[in-house]
């Protein structure tokens, strides 16, 4: 069994404590971003960080317990980005743009959402699900709200159409391969079809639909 990292050993104080789950969470967003949601295993975070894996337990209940702390962290940075982002008077498309910029801008948001509800919500604690949730939900009011406010929709509105673009910015992931092929070693036409099926591409796409659907305004 791998030693304990001496460090991780001295910590007592909560504070001490927050600095290492930081840590554990910050290895596990980078692996996550390199080997996908798949190839994810705890035992290759644990020797990332140097310590085992039972160490690792001891900051999170389980696996999907760590996966849900990555993605609340990276939920709130990127809707905290798009709250700063949200100006008086920007057109639709604009807002777009700033949207699946925030999201782009923190990748494991997108990459754990797809496995959300079908994997992590099942297999953690009802506690954890539910204070999470909530902690999410205020989160997004507020960016709802003040989507309401700036962009001068109907109450509530703000939150339907966010929630809509948040799982059409998960689901345009899900088909992206340009990340991960060279588009100039394939045919043309196939770097072609590969650049249209991006998820910037498909999410403006489908944002334009939801956009106009949901203010009966135009997108420009």
């Amino acid at each position: 069994m791998m030693a304990i990292r001496e460090d991780f050993q001295r910590a007592r104080s909560d504070h001490e404590k927050a600095a290492r789950r930081v840590e554990i969470l910050d290895a596990a967003e980078d692996l996550l971003l390199k080997l996908g949601n798949e190839r994810f295993a705890v035992s290759a975070l644990a020797a990332r960080v140097g310590v085992s894996k039972s160490t690792v337990f001891l900051y999170f209940g389980n696996k999907e317990e760590m996966l849900l702390a990555v993605y609340e962290r990276a939920f709130m940075r990127a809707f905290r980005q798009l709250g700063e982002r949200l100006t008086p008077g920007m057109s639709g498309k604009a807002f777009a743009v700033a949207f699946i910029d925030s999201m782009i801008d923190h990748p494991s948001l997108l990459i754990v959402r797809a496995q959300l509800a079908r994997t992590i919500e099942r297999n953690v604690s009802l506690e954890s699900l539910v204070s999470t949730k909530k902690r999410l939900l205020e989160c997004g009011t507020v960016v709802s709200e003040k989507l309401d406010e700036v962009m001068d929709l109907e109450s509530g509105c703000g939150k339907r159409m966010v929630m809509a673009l948040v799982n059409l910015a998960a689901g345009a992931v899900q088909v992206d391969s340009l990340p991960y092929v060279d588009a100039k070693a394939v045919p043309q036409e196939i770097a072609d079809l590969l650049h249209t099926a991006s998820i910037r591409n498909i999410f403006m796409d489908g944002a334009e639909f939801i956009f106009c659907g949901a203010t009966g305004r135009s997108f420009g």
